[in-house]
């Protein structure tokens, strides 16, 4: 019951810590007891022969202090040797304590260095009056009310600094106000501190009698004290939780983990310790005001990565459960969406931090992840090379499938294992949406050309050869990529010619119709002539109808000659976002014939009918229209 409590004091911002001994412990160094023994070994046997039975420090402290001279220095030597000289075993726990932005005071009679080593520069030590004028806010202050080694005036430890202390009544002065300060208006929490020093447990006594019922609550952690001691903290209104110090901050770490999302969006913790924690377990958050609370909107690792745990339940659906497995165990590459409806027990947590609002989750998506990302290089038997080729390899004991990213291109191979020794190969193929370069394009069916086609090729990783292999041809996807690798090298002339790019333009685009004009483009490029198929008629109306004429048209139709048309009006086409001006047309009817020559020979039709004997003409394109062409 004191333990829920006291966690939740902490996640409200309301507790200080007041650090003894017994928490520095772990990290190797003295508790009193251990202090004694240290200050006896330093004298010598003469001088330990004049030391009173006591392991009480104050007391032996003093009398050390007496045998050499009143003097302090060789009492300070010793405290620098133990507790500046010498590395600690380790940090963690303080590391932890540090990590928690909730705790804004840290109260400690401990010598060493510890919290300011864990917190670096986000504490503030203090341990004279002349340190208070300068509390700076923004960071955690750590009084040190034994003092501090780096201004040996500062250290309380004999019995005599005890003395002074109460003769100078400094716990009225501006450096104890503060610590009172702290106390009465937070709660405290005593780690690895039993309340026997008799400086601390007198001014704490003192200020909860000023208080009286008014106290906050106290907390002392300590594992398995004697039934007097318990007593005598309740006694004190001290509660007593009965664990290592060590093992609590572990539990509160989880505790605050699970809790720290919702204490935000309710206002318990503030938006700067919530941010604090998250940055301190390497976690980047995104806060969202809304009205007087915060939402957290997205949660991402500070190196682009997260640890994230999740654990749920899926309704019995044999089918959907067996395909689900099969990506999970790596049976299949791919993904799979579980959508909400079928989602039992969920929970969520990245880098510890547990997620609250499952039932806004709307579905979860899993995704095979790559056992190597790496770039290739492969040569073809023929000579060609395409180099840097990104690929990611998928593999378990069932499937081994390799991804390739060919400039706008994807390429998967699903080699099926459980196939040996012929393995089965699946072969895939998508484009982009959008062809981004003619050169990229082509540099993309030339190689899916060369691939389909079956020939052999060479794959050279980072450290040279890795394997020499080739895949049975693949017939219509060779044809697919044959035609795409001529209509991109037409388009690179038709840039060339027109000095024009096309860029980023859709590849639906390419269409029946884009590749007619295509190659009436390059009909005019190259001074061509593009033969086409025509199942039309050319008309002309007589105006002349002597016989000279009409002989003239009856021998159209014994001699066949071609019969050529020029459109009076400049042609132009779109493709790909531009407009390209073609010039004038020419069409040449071959072997062309009159159609309703009869009619036109008895006059009883002016309108001349020409068409193909063999459904052909010829299309061609002037950039200038000649006076005596045919029109």
């Amino acid at each position: 019951m004191y333990k829920e409590n006291l966690f939740k004091l902490i996640r409200n911002e309301e507790v200080v810590i007041w650090a003894g001994s017994g928490f520095s412990l772990y990290a190797g160094f003295p508790s009193g007891k251990d202090l004694c023994e240290i200050l006896l070994k330093d004298l010598s046997e003469k001088e330990r022969s004049k030391i009173s039975n006591t392991t009480v420090l104050v007391e032996l402290a003093e009398e050390y202090y007496r045998i050499k001279g009143n003097n302090r220095n060789s009492l300070i030597k010793v405290l620098k040797t133990v507790f500046e000289d010498r590395n600690p075993k380790s940090t963690i726990y303080h590391d932890k304590i540090a990590s928690i932005p909730h705790f804004k005071c840290v109260i400690t009679t401990n010598y060493d260095t510890l919290f300011e080593t864990s917190y670096k520069n986000a504490a503030q030590v203090i341990f004279s009056p002349s340190g208070i004028p300068y509390i700076d806010k923004s960071k955690v202050q750590v009084f040190k009310v034994h003092g501090d080694l780096s201004e040996p005036d500062s250290v309380i430890i004999t019995k005599s600094d005890y003395n002074r202390f109460f003769r100078n009544d400094l716990e009225n002065s501006v450096f104890w106000s503060v610590i009172n300060e702290r106390i009465a208006t937070k709660c405290v929490l005593f780690l690895g501190y039993n309340l026997e020093d008799p400086n601390i447990t007198i001014l704490f006594e003192r200020l909860m009698d000023v208080l009286k019922s008014n106290k906050k609550e106290s907390f002392l952690i300590a594992p398995d004290l004697p039934l007097h001691k318990v007593n005598d903290l309740i006694l004190k209104g001290i509660h007593y939780i009965d664990c290592t110090a060590e093992s609590l901050i572990d539990e509160l770490l989880i505790n605050l983990k699970e809790n720290v999302i919702e204490d935000l969006e309710k206002g318990i913790t503030s938006a700067d310790t919530f941010r604090s924690f998250l940055l301190n377990h390497n976690l980047l958050p995104d806060l969202k005001g809304e009205k007087d609370a915060y939402k957290l909107s997205s949660i991402k690792g500070l190196d682009e990565k997260v640890k994230g745990e999740i654990s749920f339940s899926i309704k019995n659906d044999k089918e959907f459960i067996r395909e689900f497995n099969d990506i999970i165990i790596g049976r299949k590459i791919g993904g799979i969406e579980v959508p909400a409806d079928m989602l039992l027990k969920l929970q969520l947590s990245f880098g510890g931090i547990k997620l609250p609002h499952y039932e806004s989750v709307s579905k979860l998506e899993f995704q095979s992840v790559p056992r190597v990302i790496t770039k290739i290089d492969i040569r073809f038997d023929d000579g060609a090379e395409f180099t840097d080729i990104p690929i990611k390899l998928y593999g378990s004991i069932s499937v081994l499938e390799i991804h390739a990213e060919i400039k706008t291109g994807s390429i998967v191979l699903n080699i099926d294992l459980s196939t040996a020794p012929q393995h089965e190969i699946n072969f895939k193929y998508t484009h982009g949406e959008f062809c981004k370069k003619v050169a990229d394009e082509i540099m993309l069916f030339s190689f899916m050309m060369r691939f389909c086609s079956g020939e052999v090729f060479t794959v050279y990783n980072e450290k040279g050869k890795m394997f020499s292999h080739g895949v049975p041809a693949l017939h219509p996807m060779l044809e697919h990529s044959k035609y795409f690798l001529q209509y991109f090298e037409y388009l690179r002339q038709i840039e060339q010619y027109f000095k024009v790019r096309f860029i980023d333009f859709p590849i639906a685009t390419i269409t029946e119709e884009s590749t007619s004009n295509v190659l009436k483009i390059i009909t005019l490029i190259n001074n061509q002539k593009q033969i086409v198929e025509w199942d039309d008629e050319l008309t002309m109306e007589l105006i002349n109808e002597s016989e000279k004429t009409l002989e003239q048209i009856k021998s159209i139709n014994i001699d066949h000659p071609s019969v050529v048309a020029c459109h009076k009006q400049e042609e132009s086409v779109e493709l790909h976002g531009h407009v390209l001006k073609l010039g004038y047309k020419k069409i040449e009817i071959q072997e062309a014939y009159v159609s309703n020559l009869d009619l036109v020979l008895s006059r009883k039709e002016n309108i001349v009918k020409i068409r193909s004997v063999n459904n052909k003409v010829a299309i061609s394109y002037d950039q200038a229209l000649k006076e005596d062409d045919e029109v």
